[in-house]
């Protein structure tokens, strides 16, 4: 993550302001993957802080215009990827983390505004960050609180860490 700080404040963005919005949503990331590392009692703080990151690339999506037509369709597989993934971890939070249930709820309604922000700029790069951003999360979330998934570890953190290297690359168009 330090890296991608690095090269977010290194390129040349297509907008200044995009960038400053991608350095603080990368800057909360660390930490929220920080919090992550830790104990569980830190899930929360985690997904806290990854949720006001997702609200700093809203903010720097927001910079570049909207194009509609992208917008609805990032919207569409964004709720279809939510219907598809949520009820079992849902179902898992109710039964073993009750008090994570709202919190969880709110986090995923604001990563929906956060992929269809990134596919109303019509960046291809944006939007492929966005969604593998979304299913990385999601991975992380059935391999802690529904059942362990096999490689679970590097199934979540590779493509997080890609998501991630294409929203800075989607600085550059």
């Amino acid at each position: 993550m330090v890296g991608l700080i690095a090269l977010a404040i290194a390129i040349h963005p297509a907008a200044e302001t995009q960038r400053w919005f991608f350095v603080v949503a990368l800057a909360l990331g660390l930490a929220s993957d920080v919090f992550l590392m830790l104990p569980r009692d830190m899930f929360l703080a985690g997904l806290v802080a990854a949720l006001v990151e997702h609200v700093a690339y809203i903010a720097g999506f927001r910079v570049r215009g909207l194009q509609a037509t992208w917008m609805l369709v990032a919207l569409l597989i964004a709720l279809v990827s939510v219907a598809v993934f949520l009820p079992p971890i849902y179902r898992a939070l109710r039964a073993t983390h009750p008090s994570l249930v709202v919190p969880v709820f709110v986090y995923v309604a604001v990563f929906v505004v956060m992929v269809a922000a990134a596919g109303s700029t019509g960046s291809p790069t944006a939007l492929a960050g966005a969604l593998l951003f979304f299913y990385s999360d999601a991975i992380l979330a059935w391999n802690r609180f529904v059942k362990p998934v096999r490689f679970g570890r590097i199934v979540n953190v590779v493509p997080y860490h890609v998501a991630q290297a294409l929203l800075v690359l989607s600085l550059l168009a």
